[in-house]
């Protein structure tokens, strides 16, 4: 098969790009600034975990994780089963308003 001038060009062309995109050439405009945008309720959970009461949190999460490791954390079902039961009423009055 015989390649013309057009094509070989072509062809030289993609490797070329190809070379450049692993050096990490990047062709267009460079723009010196970057911006971030938070939502809403990114900002809101930020808000929420900073006026939390519970202000030893870390300490807690701390604590469980050493008696998981060392096998001594005990689940409590019947007191997980009632946190869920109330949570599911409290979200049925929230509903009916």
């Amino acid at each position: 098969m015989k390649i013309g001038q057009y094509y070989s060009n072509y062809a030289s062309n993609i490797y070329k790009t190809n070379d450049e995109r692993k050096s990490g050439y990047v062709e267009g405009k460079t723009v010196n600034k970057s911006t971030v945008e938070i939502s809403a309720q990114a900002k809101a959970l930020v808000k929420r975990i900073s006026e939390s009461e519970d202000s030893n949190f870390s300490e807690k999460v701390e604590s469980i994780r050493r008696s998981i490791q060392e096998g001594t954390y005990k689940v409590d079902a019947g007191r997980i089963a009632d946190k869920i039961l109330d949570r599911i009423d409290s979200e049925r009055v929230g509903s009916d308003e």
